[in-house]
């Protein structure tokens, strides 16, 4: 993924003041300096978008793997009482944004020929595409950019970087022998993320090593025997995941594989966004991978990291039984 760069040109035109962006997809994008309807095409984008502006601001956005769990939409109910009102189905189009009034779309690097018709009609949109630690700070500083939110989007940098050097310091001592064999699991059993995928950076941090690391592509579908070949000493279940690791355990087609055998397979926590994804809030999944994977070597709180992310960019106190959710109790 191209790092995203910044332009640092702001100028007056047609009497308003505009900036000039350069997105993750590499375009020029010219955009109010002060955009008041902002929109989410990208569920990816949505995290972002919350934990740098007022939710106010926000009038349409994508809430892709949102829990449907009454814990979750309390949560997100308490960060903006409307959001429900501001969903977007998985089938978006220009006209729909138009109609919501919006003056800017943030939106995913899948999304050019939306971007295209909404130019058409005057609506700018900023692409992101992250799927590197660096490409996350990049999207994270372009679209506090592209809002007017460059300080606030720096300490959400500061705040990511942090966390990755202390699990790094961690963890980059670790020898080969005491960094498992991981994989993770998609949407269905045989679901794979590939070793190009953020999940395989996430793993590698943490102290693991992705078994799919080989694998080129994103999500791939593979079989059974593979797996056996690659026989991984950790299975980590993506949270949005009809799959259960009770469903492994008890699946005799699994049963020789040493993370099965041993009892290691975990399913990630999730109370809001999903931390698999490219998103400031994944250094959490991180740390939790990282505990999952040595066990009482990781100096971090968890609880107190998760409640301090919550409240300074989410604007959102946790209570014990959503932060319970978030730790997998």
């Amino acid at each position: 993924m191209r790092k995203a760069l910044i332009a640092v040109l702001a100028f007056v035109a047609l009497g308003s003041a505009q900036v000039l962006v350069v997105d993750q997809a590499g375009r020029e994008v010219l955009i109010p300096s002060q955009p008041q309807r902002i929109a989410s095409a990208f569920g990816v984008a949505t995290p972002y978008l919350y934990a740098l502006v007022p939710p106010e601001a926000i009038v349409a956005a994508r809430y892709l793997g949102l829990p449907d769990h009454p814990l979750s939409r309390a949560v997100m109910a308490r960060i903006d009482p409307n959001y429900a009102g501001k969903a977007l189905g998985a089938e978006i189009t220009a006209e729909e944004l138009v109609a919501r009034n919006v003056d800017l779309v943030f939106a995913g690097l899948k999304h050019l020929d939306l971007a295209r018709v909404l130019s058409e009609v005057g609506i700018p949109s900023v692409l992101i595409g992250p799927e590197t630690f660096e490409a996350v700070k990049g999207a994270t500083l372009l679209i506090g950019r592209a809002l007017g939110q460059e300080e606030r989007a720096q300490v959400l940098v500061k705040f990511y970087e942090d966390i990755l050097s202390r699990i790094a310091q961690a963890t980059s001592s670790l020898p080969p022998e005491k960094r498992p064999k991981v994989l993770v699991l998609g949407t269905s059993a045989l679901r794979v993320a590939s070793g190009a995928m953020y999940q395989s950076r996430m793993v590698e941090l943490a102290g693991g090593v992705p078994v799919t690391a080989g694998l080129p592509g994103y999500w791939q579908n593979v079989n059974i025997e593979q797996i056996l070949i690659w026989n991984p000493d950790v299975i980590v279940i993506v949270p949005y995941s009809q799959v259960q690791p009770a469903d492994l355990l008890a699946d005799p087609l699994w049963a020789a594989v040493e993370a099965v055998k041993t009892g290691r397979v975990y399913k990630m926590p999730q109370l809001l966004f999903a931390w698999d994804t490219p998103i400031p809030e994944s250094v959490l999944g991180i740390l939790w991978m990282a505990e999952l994977f040595h066990p009482g070597e990781i100096e971090l709180d968890f609880a107190e990291l998760a409640r301090a992310f919550y409240r300074e960019f989410y604007r959102c106190e946790l209570k014990e039984k959503e932060l319970n959710a978030l730790l997998g109790r």
